[in-house]
């Protein structure tokens, strides 16, 4: 009986261990499947602009070098991409909420792949318009930068896609967009001009029924789609930028200050300095706030940056002149913060800057 009875308990025992360790398997496999609504940012990299930007009839003889500067972004979709980017160096925890704004992930990213691309052509417009080179800007309709899942027009229409007109009206900009539809109902089938590449066809697309704008509003007609102005520039002179898979609008900036550098006459604006920065463009010279500048201080820091341009705080809530003087402060930089609101005067800065001594 004793012999029996002390068997049956390391049975129980056995047992009990095996539930346990059942149990923290189905928990540990459950909590690659449970997301998490939290963005992790860190320091990325400073990234020289010369083998990314060519410019035709330019040169590439800087004696330093301009630089973008990247913020490395995890999306903790589970407790262990969460407790991964715990593990980085300098990183901020945020809640998705406040960085997407409540967007789906495929309607944020395909809206950060639109940012980057509208970065290219601010970034160029504002150059050429800078050294009074030629070039004409025409809007060419609506730039489809997202289609939605409900919309009937899913699988007809494609990001990247330019809505040129509405049942036979022109379609210059997303305001004349906005404007037909505010006469249509949701049921309606509009037919669309589209432009894809270079091909132009047309479609029926039914509407949808969107919220309305007011809590007592009545649903408005829509196609079910991100909209943004279609831009098309013409110049002889041809740019193009190799970003990779950068995204975001915060590097058009710096592509202004490489294309302005590789077509100007007078020397070489960087003078021998690693100068790198952020801040977005706009078509007409106005450099603009952008997120994450701590983390960009710390990558140019990193790369040995003799200057970082930010864009300077000129209105109630800027903070990027600020934060960036305190970063550097904490990490004891020598590098040189330049808070700039303009690119004229960003460039007025780098002209009167003395060479570099070696």
């Amino acid at each position: 009986m004793i012999l029996k009875r002390s068997f049956s308990l390391k049975q129980s025992k056995r047992w009990i261990i095996r539930c346990i360790f059942s149990v923290v398997i189905v928990a540990l496999i459950a909590a690659f499947f449970v997301p998490l609504p939290y963005y992790i940012y860190s320091p990325g990299t400073a990234e020289v602009l010369s083998p990314i930007i060519d410019v035709q009839g330019g040169h590439k003889t800087e004696k330093g070098a301009f630089m973008l500067t990247t913020v490395y972004v995890v999306y903790a979709q589970n407790v262990y991409e969460f407790l991964y980017g715990l593990g980085l160096p300098f990183h901020q925890i945020l809640p998705a909420s406040l960085v997407n704004g409540g967007l789906s992930d495929p309607e944020y990213n395909a809206i950060e792949v639109y940012w980057m691309k509208q970065s290219h052509q601010d970034a160029e417009i504002a150059a050429l318009r800078y050294l009074h080179e030629p070039i004409v800007v025409n809007t060419t309709g609506v730039y489809v930068v997202y289609v939605e899942p409900d919309s009937k027009a899913l699988g007809k229409i494609r990001p990247g896609d330019v809505i040129t007109s509405f049942d036979g009206v022109s379609v210059a900009n997303p305001n004349t967009f906005l404007k037909l539809l505010s006469s249509a109902h949701p049921g309606q089938a509009a037919r669309l001009g589209v432009l894809r590449g270079n091909k132009r066809f047309m479609l029926s697309v039914p509407l949808i029924g969107l919220p309305p704008i007011s809590a007592h509003g009545s649903k408005r007609a829509g196609i079910g789609i991100v909209p943004a102005e279609a831009v098309h520039i013409q110049t002889p002179i041809k740019i193009t930028i190799h970003s990779g898979d950068i995204d975001g609008p915060s590097a058009g900036f710096m592509f202004s200050l490489e294309i302005i550098n590789q077509l100007y006459r007078h020397g070489d604006l960087t003078k021998g300095y690693r100068i790198a920065g952020t801040g977005t463009m706009s078509a007409n010279g106005v450099i603009g706030q952008i997120g994450g500048v701590s983390h960009k201080v710390v990558a140019a820091n990193a790369a040995h940056a003799d200057i970082f341009f930010v864009p300077a705080d000129t209105a109630a809530g800027d903070t990027n002149e600020a934060h960036a003087k305190q970063e550097a402060q904490r990490l004891h930089s020598a590098m040189r913060i330049v808070p700039v609101h303009t690119l004229a005067q960003a460039v007025a800065f780098l002209k009167s800057l003395p060479p570099k001594k070696s």
